[in-house]
């Protein structure tokens, strides 16, 4: 039996996913029940109901961003938050467990998970679809100081092995020399939810921040009128039309996008991924100065495999958008997806060179 330890951040909820994801084929290619112990705050809750019984410990793991209403960084508070990053990252791995019990580290983005690996002679492994330090440097003007960055780097250069997944920024994989791509990460199909409703059903999907909230309140004011489509969201909207369901908060989000025939959503990696694998065709949101975000939406362009709606069209004019989409784009963007042949067995491929780099 392997006993390792999960470093998530604080961001999002992808990341969640994919090391779930790379957990089930751990313990399926190992044949053992493995233990795990995750360490994580923001959403420990979610963390808990996705990853199932455990060890976990709730500890902020420093890495974290901060942003406007509108969604785009705050660089004046991301500045503020790393000030004095190398001083706090030094303190987080003094006050760090004793690890020596621990067969490998692996996280999914904490760079100090890579040099406590090195500390306590455990391998330690990445997995991420961009690095903290490749988004920084993509802000203008700079927010980040120097020592930060070469910090960031230094950390990731010790990890025994960094997994990126299709569609990351070609730079990074450049940048680290211990970089791997592999397939896309997403979880096996076993937990998809069956919709009998007959209208055509589309989902949409906030961030894990929320920063899309008070858009998706404006826009499905306009809704009742599309009487023959379903929309569904999660249950933080309320809406007494009847052609909007809310998603129970006891399901995710992701487990409902196999059985809609279209998902409205910003270009986050773990929901682009999801809808990837289910074949399910996707309207992105556009998101102002996230470089995280641009790169997805450019990667999908060259693919074919997504369109494209402004956030002020999204908020003030989807209602009348969708009709005339639904008319023309969307029927060459289903067949793109139909027919893609997009790798997505990541999790896969990372289980076994991980268990092939232990034994």
């Amino acid at each position: 039996m392997l006993d390792f330890k999960i470093y998530l951040s604080d961001e999002g909820y992808g990341h969640i996913v994919r090391q779930k994801a790379i957990l089930d084929m751990i313990n399926h290619y190992s044949n053992d029940e493995n233990r795990f112990t995750l360490q994580t705050k923001k959403h420990m809750g979610v963390a808990k109901e996705v990853f199932g019984p455990g060890n976990y410990k709730e500890i902020y793991n420093n890495i974290s961003w901060q942003k406007l209403e509108n969604g785009s960084p705050d660089l004046e508070k991301i500045k503020n938050h790393y000030e004095k990053y190398n001083s706090k990252s030094s303190e987080f791995i003094n006050n760090e467990e004793v690890l020596s019990g621990y067969d490998f580290l692996i996280s999914d983005f904490v760079y100090e998970a890579f040099q406590l690996g090195i500390n306590n002679k455990i391998p330690s492994f990445g997995v991420a679809h961009f690095t903290w330090d490749w988004f920084f440097s993509k802000l203008y003007p700079p927010s980040i100081n120097s020592k930060v960055m070469n910090l960031f780097f230094n950390y990731a250069s010790k990890a025994n092995r960094l997994y990126f997944p299709l569609f990351t920024p070609i730079e990074i994989l450049k940048h680290y020399k211990n970089s791997l791509q592999v397939p896309l990460i997403v979880r096996e199909k076993n937990s998809s939810i069956n919709i009998t409703n007959s209208n055509f059903k589309i989902l949409i999907i906030d961030s894990g921040s929320n920063l899309l909230k008070i858009h998706i309140e404006k826009s499905i004011e306009n809704l009742a009128d599309l009487d023959d489509m379903q929309f569904f969201l999660a249950n933080d909207y309320k809406s007494e039309f009847k052609n909007i369901i809310t998603v129970p908060k006891t399901r995710l989000m992701m487990d409902y996008i196999e059985s809609m025939d279209l998902v409205i959503a910003r270009a986050g990696f773990n929901t682009i991924s999801e809808c990837i694998a289910c074949r399910t065709p996707m309207l992105l949101i556009g998101e102002a100065m996230n470089p995280e975000i641009q790169e997805n939406i450019i990667n999908l362009k060259n693919q074919g495999l997504a369109s494209f709606i402004s956030l002020n069209e999204f908020r003030s004019g989807l209602h009348s958008f969708l009709p005339n989409f639904l008319k023309n784009e969307f029927n060459s963007l289903k067949t793109n997806m139909e027919n893609h042949e997009l790798p997505i067995n990541g999790a896969e491929v990372i289980a076994k060179d991980i268990l092939n780099y232990i034994n």
